[in-house]
């Protein structure tokens, strides 16, 4: 993503988490200040009772007519809209806010686990309702009677639409276990539909409006919450991004404009070192000056001089290995012919000595020393053929000569050369058929598959079973030949195709070092399977499209 887009993604997000943040904040100074609000009531409710049970009240009896009066009057003397005393019966003695409520027994409810908050019946038009009040009580005496006074203030809508346009928001009180709102008339909350407000805050669809809410508990089931509609903070934060993003795009026309201009002092010489650093990448070292003065140029120049020491140490690199390979291939030869011509010598030495001591007296022990030692002697004049055949073979291997070529017709030519050799080992071919010709020299690769059919029978001297698949893979088609012989140890396998390396008595270690030759010349790879006990399997992967080089 380009830096300048970036850089308008940052600033929406910044701007929304700022916006997020004040509303957030707002909010909760609203719910600080109806909380402040229903402190303030309690205290001044409190006081004002306080003041009422502090007077000295009639001693003397009074009349029923005088008890209904004394409620209104302390309540207005006082301040409190809402008073009542009552007996120790729990009857209603006098209420400013419910006359007709005299003599009854009280029928008032506390909210929940919230001291000083209860729902009040007040008188309303004809009739009566319960509303939430802030209300204090204290205990007196009225006409040498024990008393209760209860004065207090209501919290209605009339009091919390007051809070509401003074807020900006809209503010109302839930109580979740009567499952009722108290709030101004025209609230939007009350139509609002059900939403736990314990959850503290969140936003609510209210006739098509989203509301931006938050809630604080004032008792158990009572909760204060307050909202603002959530389509302000939207419009806002669509406006910063909208002038976010007309910025952005301003900024990246100018660094466009800009880049072009730059583009056409530099691209030239880059892509020419482009061209160069491919060019190394595909092994030509040969250098070539790329024409800059500025920092492109600087850069050119070092390029140039790593690619001449790279040329350099190359040269170097390819002339020790040779020279490496040169003495590796020496001594293993020298140690490889060493081998047999110890035991030709040891031979003629014993005829030698055997004629110089006999003579000619004892001619028929001499014919049959000279019997064991010419048959010694040519044997390892064998071995000597054989290790200068595989030496010449692995030194002066032609290259390939690619012709379409059916592995099941090669496969089944080559093991008709070694079925008289396996009486002892059963054969089994699996070929698929409809097979895709592969280009391959049919000389070679039939010299590579002899040689595995041929290290997979001396594998199992005892008798066994030999088997050669053919199937096709993604890379091309894949010949198996598998043996059930003793198998290999772990890191036998890691070093089969390594010359000289050899797990035979007697052999040279050129064997499958050459078929990973033809192999690797036909565009393939071969790979080994094998565990202890479990026989061996080697596999030719060959693909059935090789590139041109291979065929020169």
């Amino acid at each position: 993503m380009p830096p300048l887009l970036l850089f308008a993604v940052f600033v929406m997000a910044l701007v929304s988490d700022r916006l997020e943040v004040a509303a957030r904040q707002r909010l909760g100074q609203g719910l600080d200040g109806v909380r402040a609000r229903v402190s303030g009531l309690q205290r001044q409710a409190a006081a004002a009772v306080a003041a009422i049970v502090s007077e000295k009240l009639s001693s003397a009896a009074v009349s029923e007519e005088e008890a209904g009066k004394a409620a209104a009057d302390l309540g207005e003397r006082h301040g409190l809209p809402l008073l009542e005393i009552i007996d120790g019966a729990g009857r209603v003695l006098s209420s400013r806010h419910w006359p007709a409520g005299v003599g009854l027994p009280e029928g008032d409810r506390e909210v929940t686990g919230s001291s000083g908050l209860r729902w009040e019946t007040v008188a309303e038009d004809y009739g009566a309702a319960e509303r939430l009040a802030v209300i204090a009580t204290r205990p007196g005496t009225w006409a040498g009677t024990p008393v209760v006074v209860r004065g207090g203030f209501l919290l209605d809508g009339t009091m919390l639409g007051e809070l509401s346009d003074l807020m900006g928001a809209e503010v109302a009180l839930r109580d979740t276990a009567r499952g009722r709102w108290v709030a101004r008339a025209d609230s939007p909350l009350a139509k609002a539909a059900p939403f736990d407000p314990s959850k503290g805050d969140g936003t609510t669809d209210i006739s098509g409006t989203v509301y931006r809410w938050a809630a604080a508990p004032l008792g158990p089931s009572l909760w204060e919450v307050i909202a603002v509609p959530h389509t302000l903070l939207a419009e806002v934060t669509g406006g910063v991004r909208r002038l976010t993003l007309v910025v952005a795009g301003l900024a990246l026309l100018a660094a466009l404009t800009t880049a072009l201009v730059l583009s056409g002092r530099i691209a030239g010489p880059v892509r020419a070192l482009a061209a160069r650093a491919r060019g190394v990448g595909a092994g030509d070292l040969e250098h070539t000056a790329v024409e800059a003065s500025d920092e492109v140029g600087e850069l050119a120049r070092a390029f140039a001089s790593m690619t001449h020491e790279l040329r350099t140490s190359r040269e170097r690199l390819v002339q020790a290995e040779r020279v490496a390979a040169w003495r590796e291939m020496a001594r293993r030869l020298a140690h490889e012919l060493k081998n047999p011509i110890f035991p030709i010598q040891l031979s003629i030495e014993t005829l030698r000595r055997a004629l110089d001591q006999e003579g000619a007296q004892d001619a028929q022990r001499f014919q049959a020393l000279f019997r064991e030692s010419s048959d010694t002697i040519l044997d390892e004049l064998r071995s000597l053929r054989s290790i200068v055949e595989e030496f010449s073979q692995f030194a002066r291997m032609p290259p390939p000569r690619l012709a379409p070529t059916d592995l099941g017709d090669l496969v089944e030519r080559v093991l008709a050369l070694y079925r008289a050799r396996a009486a002892a080992v059963r054969i089994e071919t699996g070929l698929a058929p409809g097979l895709p010709a592969v280009p391959a020299d049919r000389d070679l690769l039939g010299r590579a598959l002899g040689n595995l059919v041929a290290n997979e029978l001396e594998a199992m001297p005892d008798g066994g079973t030999l088997s050669v698949k053919t199937r096709a893979v993604e890379e091309g088609v894949a010949l198996e030949v598998s043996d059930t012989g003793p198998g290999l140890t772990e890191e036998q396998p890691t070093r089969l195709f390594t010359p000289y390396y050899t797990t035979k008595k007697g052999g040279t270690g050129l064997g499958l070092a050459i078929v990973q030759g033809i192999v690797s010349d036909h565009g393939g790879r071969i790979q080994v399977e094998s565990a202890p006990g479990a026989g061996t399997t080697f596999t030719l992967v060959l693909p059935v499209s090789i590139m041109a080089e291979a065929t020169t």
